[in-house]
């Protein structure tokens, strides 16, 4: 079974990282999380509808893919496309999971310079 995981930031990655991206990762990774390999995850800031939908003929690969979409507040950005990777995982192919996160952490806190963060696989 193939899989993929796209942690959502509604932080420019530029600007930093929210730490629940960072922790939601880690739980991944680990055994607990079902031992995800770092190829299997990406991490991103906001989309738009440009990149979603490239993401979207890229996941039609996976049979299951995890969404995890961290927000600023309860209500979704107008210009945040992130929310139609939902239709990926409806039919069982996957989890769409929304929360609201607000601390940023510096990416050079977390060993990344501000070059290597736009949609990186981190």
């Amino acid at each position: 079974m193939t899989r993929y995981a796209i942690l959502i930031g509604a932080a420019e990655l530029s600007c930093g990282m929210q730490r629940s991206l960072v922790e939601f990762k880690d739980f991944l990774t680990s055994a607990a999380g079902g031992s995800w390999h770092e190829g299997e995850i990406m991490i991103a800031g906001p989309m738009d509808w440009q990149f979603v939908q490239l993401l979207l003929a890229r996941l039609s690969e996976y049979d299951f893919v995890l969404v995890y979409q961290c927000r600023f507040s309860r209500s979704a950005l107008e210009e945040d496309w992130s929310g139609k990777l939902r239709s990926v995982t409806d039919g069982g192919r996957g989890v769409f999971i929304s929360d609201v996160c607000d601390e940023v952490v510096p990416l050079r806190t977390l060993g990344y310079e501000a070059a290597e963060a736009q949609y990186a696989v981190l």
